[in-house]
């Protein structure tokens, strides 16, 4: 009986080392990617500032205007209304509320707080830079408040973009590639939509893309802090049963 407590007790031990050391590693990555999100993010910001991108963003919706064909319209604008949020808010709280009933808590928390949580981020962005709206042609298609960062680019990655890693979690082989690449295609599409109607600059979708997953990667970083300093000594954390 002594031996097999003493077993027991060295393979918990091992198994603790194990999960210690992988979540060590991945809470690192994790920050890896956070930071390089947030370099990343900075340095438009500076760009957009300072003017360096101006010739960037003029130059490449101008190329797309002139190289687009004109059978695109419709599509695009199809497309572009996938982002709006009075299109988004009320998918999100069917299928948070799907989740939710499936006894998916997590999976719905994270889709709500992207969401609502990038949504809130980027117009508060908008009225902090007060960037204008591109004005180098007239595409027959018009959008109100700021351009920088795009509120759809925000909204395309942290709803359908988180949507799709949701669903692709739960499924294997060709089904979780499919949904995954469906998603990612989605985000594209809504992204590259704002800039064939020539109402963003390529940077305003950019930095809309950024937004979200720093938004995610913020509170995952802190929901990981609270579980951790929040730990009793029994193993289990405050609150839980």
């Amino acid at each position: 009986m002594l031996n097999k407590g003493l077993l027991r007790k060295e393979i918990s031990r091992r198994i603790s080392r194990r999960l210690g050391l992988t979540l060590t590693v991945g809470l690192a990555a994790g920050l890896l990617l956070s930071l390089g999100v947030i370099l990343l993010f900075a340095k438009i910001v500076k760009d957009v500032v300072e003017g360096e991108s101006r010739r960037f963003d003029e130059t490449v919706l101008l190329w797309i205007h002139a190289n687009s064909p004109t059978w695109l319209d419709e599509p695009m604008r199809i497309v572009t209304t996938l982002g709006y949020y009075w299109m988004i808010l009320p998918l999100l709280a069917i299928l948070a509320y799907a989740f939710y009933r499936r006894g998916r808590k997590v999976s719905a928390a994270l889709l709500v707080i992207s969401t609502g949580g990038g949504l809130v981020l980027t117009t508060t962005l908008k009225t902090v830079f007060q960037r204008s709206r591109p004005e180098l042609f007239d595409s027959g298609y018009t959008a109100s408040f700021y351009s920088f960062p795009s509120i759809h680019a925000t909204l395309a990655v942290g709803f359908y973009g988180t949507l799709g890693l949701l669903l692709a979690w739960r499924l294997t082989g060709f089904r979780r590639w499919a949904v995954a690449v469906l998603g990612i295609v989605l985000v594209l599409l809504i992204g590259f939509s704002r800039l064939y109607l020539g109402v963003h600059y390529p940077t305003d979708v950019l930095a809309g893309f950024l937004v979200a997953p720093l938004w995610i990667s913020f509170i995952g970083l802190s929901y990981f802090l609270w579980r951790t300093f929040r730990r009793h000594p029994s193993g289990k954390v405050e609150g839980e049963e």
